[in-house]
């Protein structure tokens, strides 16, 4: 018999010390797709289980669990991480409309920053030129569209 994959919601306090593990809130949700709120969200972290290592950011596991998360939840996306070698799934709900279709973003922290950094062999101060140029092309274009 198959190993079956293992998803179960953690409870609030187990949540929020999920969400004070460092790097774990490195991707977190910064607007509802719905109603555009940007402030505070609910969270909702489920633990899953069974599920080697390798195969974390596999697209058919991931297909799977959002899938059931999904029919199982009423949460539209989840997003996957493993922290203190545990495997999760994060999602997020709008306070203001109730929506689960958050958007997540990377927080460019220092930290993230200095790691970058030692990957890119660029300095933390061109990662930032490159990033501002870049979130300029994206302004640009996306005021092309709109006119």
């Amino acid at each position: 018999m198959k190993n079956v994959i293992k998803i179960e919601p953690l409870s609030h306090g187990e949540t929020i010390a999920v969400l004070k593990l460092p790097k774990f809130n490195g991707l977190k949700p910064v607007k509802c797709d719905d109603c555009g709120h940007s402030a505070e969200f609910i969270r909702k972290i489920f633990s899953i289980g069974n599920v080697k290592n390798d195969k974390h950011c596999d697209d058919e596991v991931q297909g799977i669990i959002s899938s059931h998360i999904r029919k199982s939840y009423g949460i539209a996306y989840v997003f996957f991480k493993t922290s203190n070698g545990k495997f999760y799934a994060d999602s997020a709900c709008c306070p203001k409309c109730q929506s689960t279709r958050i958007v997540f973003d990377i927080e460019l922290t220092d930290d993230f920053l200095r790691q970058a950094s030692k990957l890119t062999g660029k300095s933390v101060e061109e990662l930032q030129r490159g990033i501002k140029v870049t979130a300029e092309r994206i302004k640009k274009i996306n005021e092309v569209r709109l006119h």
